[in-house]
């Protein structure tokens, strides 16, 4: 099982401007066992499709971090011949067996017909039957070690996340290939906005595990206070020490 010569996944990591981030993402790959990793150099203001655009900062930061999930999406579709596609960003700690798990992971993502399956999120807390707002998934073959649920749209975080290729392709078409659906939002806010939180990880059949496999590293600081305890408390919760790299 833990045998992946000829793995059927490509994993991509985005990391804008931080060769220290960068560094320390690659040291927490090896440290799982992860060689052949992408790192997608991410999408500055002056990318023509952002730089003119009568926008804040704020939403300009949220179209970069967007158009970098789109282009490494893109070459993994482009690419590639995978089916499947691992796409996450340089703040994470990463579980030390996920290597040797994949291969049951991508098993439990066809069976369940997946589009996307979020490997890291920010949950403030252990997902289990006894939560409301999640519903569980059933895998059609039995003794899978994980479990699966639904989410709801507040549950956000493109921590880590799988895509088939197929799904690339719908997110490709409708986000990125000429579709000008960014510049669109600008002129109707009724659209959903062009970020990946509310896109990447919401469209589709959609799920995400149990036990998580990625959790936030606690490293990044917030202006806001309220931002920064729910980031450390989503830390707090999942992240399990000998278990996740450090």
């Amino acid at each position: 099982m833990s045998n992946t010569t000829n793995q059927n996944y490509k994993i991509y990591c985005l990391s804008f401007n931080n060769p220290e981030r960068k560094e320390t993402m690659k040291r927490r790959f090896l440290e799982a066992d992860i060689e052949d990793v992408i790192f997608g150099n991410g999408v500055n203001f002056e990318d023509d499709r952002i730089k003119g655009r009568d926008i804040p900062d704020s939403t300009k930061r949220v179209w970069s971090c967007m158009y970098g999930h789109l282009d490494m999406i893109n070459d993994f579709y482009q690419n590639t011949d995978k089916e499947f596609g691992i796409f996450c960003e340089d703040d994470i700690c990463v579980r030390k067996n996920l290597k040797i798990y994949l291969p049951r992971i991508m098993f439990d993502f066809k069976c369940l017909n997946l589009d996307v399956l979020l490997l890291g999120y920010l949950v403030t807390f252990r997902v289990t039957d006894d939560h409301s707002n999640f519903q569980r998934r059933d895998v059609v073959v039995n003794n899978s070690i994980f479990k699966y649920y639904d989410f709801p749209n507040h549950v956000w975080g493109t921590q880590m996340y799988m895509l088939s290729r197929t799904s690339a392709k719908k997110i490709l078409d409708k986000y990125y290939n000429g579709s000008n659906y960014a510049d669109q939002t600008i002129k109707d806010d009724k659209m959903t906005p062009f970020s990946a939180d509310w896109t990447l990880t919401k469209d589709g059949n959609r799920a995400l595990i149990t036990p998580i496999m990625v959790v936030e590293d606690n490293m990044c600081r917030y202006e806001n206070n309220s931002q920064g305890t729910f980031h450390e408390d989503c830390h707090k919760a999942h992240y399990v020490k000998g278990e996740f790299t450090i």
